[in-house]
């Protein structure tokens, strides 16, 4: 089966993303990928590698992609909106939108310290009992509304990885009385003309979805004793892991972070389930063809505006791209330089003199700013050079603290829109 034959187009002088976006599949099926990339808010790319699902049908450019964690970036999108229109100050208490969020100690709880990840209402296993709870939004948003902090608000790091959605989801629908959904397509989906971006995906759209190539068990008598095993020798580690940052003086806690990102029921959760995607939940299970991302950063790109149509001020892009932390989160170990609902891409590059004047050809800006899911799937925007790149996949690989495959991209891209800035 040929998977590496890309479909769609790719300017010139961004052919490198060609070689980027094939490292994306295995060498023989299944599974692809799909990536598009706007430059100075033209479509300089828009490419699909590989095949959608088991059977072998072939990835299209239109095809949609469950793209988990890459949907807080837009999430967080429209949370700048709604805040740039007047109708959310980034500076109030959330309890001022959400009255019952007071309860336990959160009534002084900004919107500028949850969109932060700063409001350590990460731990999921808290609120739920069985992992069907998460199709349930009163449920979860009562729950969390409930809650008490796992640390002191507004001071430590803490990735909401699940938690994340609801709440600014949340906080979204008490400040504006529509709905999440409705949010999305009337602020970001209409004005931009998305055909693709979708938190919860309507029952029409299900046939356009890629199949995620989730991770199989082994087969044989070894790895099902493996399997078996490995929840003791799991715990062993993270206990051990545990011991290890306490001595070494970290705010990281392995048996935390576990609390934080897998809830219980999770190796039970279908992630081609029609009831996932369908559910609204905004901080994992977005459902995107990579042009309608792509045309979302696009915007953010070009200090908010994108074909005529404003998206946000160029004093909203800023606040949510400015940093909020560099260091040691307590949830995840490495440095994300978490912005206002984003974080910063990963690339390779170098520091070259050109004409006096040193320049980073492929390095990310300070500025650039986006989400990337777990498995392989990302979208950013990088202002310094005009320039937004969405890459989506059914390839899940499940690597942390990052997918080497979207560094590939992110560097590429960078390189290329570098080459094409020199030449003009």
């Amino acid at each position: 089966m040929i998977t590496r034959e890309t479909r769609g187009f790719v300017a010139p002088e961004f052919a490198p993303l060609v070689r980027a976006l094939e490292l994306y599949v295995p060498a023989r099926g299944p599974g692809g990928a799909v990536l598009s990339v706007h430059h100075r808010g033209q479509l300089v790319a828009n490419l699909a590698i590989g095949t959608r699902d088991r059977a072998g049908a072939l990835m299209q450019p239109e095809t949609l992609i469950m793209s988990l964690s890459t949907v807080k970036g837009v999430t967080a999108t429209l949370l700048h909106i709604i805040a740039d229109r007047g109708i959310i100050d980034l500076a109030a208490p959330v309890a001022y939108y959400w009255p019952e969020f007071a309860q336990a100690g959160k009534r002084e709880i900004t919107v500028h310290e949850l969109v932060s990840h700063r409001a350590g209402l990460y731990m999921l296993p808290d609120i739920i009992e069985r992992i069907e709870d998460i199709y349930d939004w009163e449920h979860m948003v009562s729950a969390l509304a409930r809650a008490e902090p796992a640390h002191a608000p507004g001071r430590d790091l803490g990735y909401h990885a699940w938690t994340f959605g609801w709440l600014v989801g949340e906080l979204l629908q008490r400040a504006t009385r529509a709905s999440f959904s409705d949010l999305l397509r009337e602020c970001i989906s209409e004005p931009l003309g998305l055909t693709g971006c979708y938190i919860g995906l309507p029952d029409q759209e299900h046939h356009r979805v890629a199949q995620i190539m989730q991770i199989q068990a082994p087969r044989s008598e070894t790895g099902r004793s493996l399997v078996t095993r490995a929840p003791a020798l799991a715990q062993a580690g993270i206990e051990l892991g545990s011991k290890a940052a306490r001595a070494l003086g970290l705010r990281f806690d392995p048996a935390q972070a576990i609390r934080a990102m897998a809830p219980p029921g999770l190796a039970q959760l279908n992630l081609n389930a029609p009831a996932f995607l369908r559910a609204v939940i905004p901080s994992v299970n977005g459902v995107f063809d990579a042009l309608s991302l792509s045309r979302i950063y696009a915007a953010l790109a070009n200090g908010g505006e994108l074909d005529g149509v404003r998206l946000l001020s160029r004093a909203a892009i800023d606040r949510a791209r400015t940093d909020q932390s560099a260091g040691l989160g307590r949830v995840i170990p490495f440095p994300l330089r978490v912005k206002m609902g984003y974080h910063r891409p990963v690339s390779l590059g170098v520091r070259v003199s050109l004409l006096g004047r040193d320049r980073d050809l492929g390095i990310a800006s300070a500025d650039a700013f986006g989400h990337f899911g777990l498995g392989g799937s990302g979208a950013w925007a990088d202002p310094e050079r005009e320039l937004s790149v969405a890459v989506i996949t059914n390839c899940f690989v499940g690597r942390l603290p990052g997918d080497l495959r979207t560094v590939g991209v992110c560097t590429a891209a960078n390189f290329s829109a570098d080459r094409r800035a020199q030449a003009d």
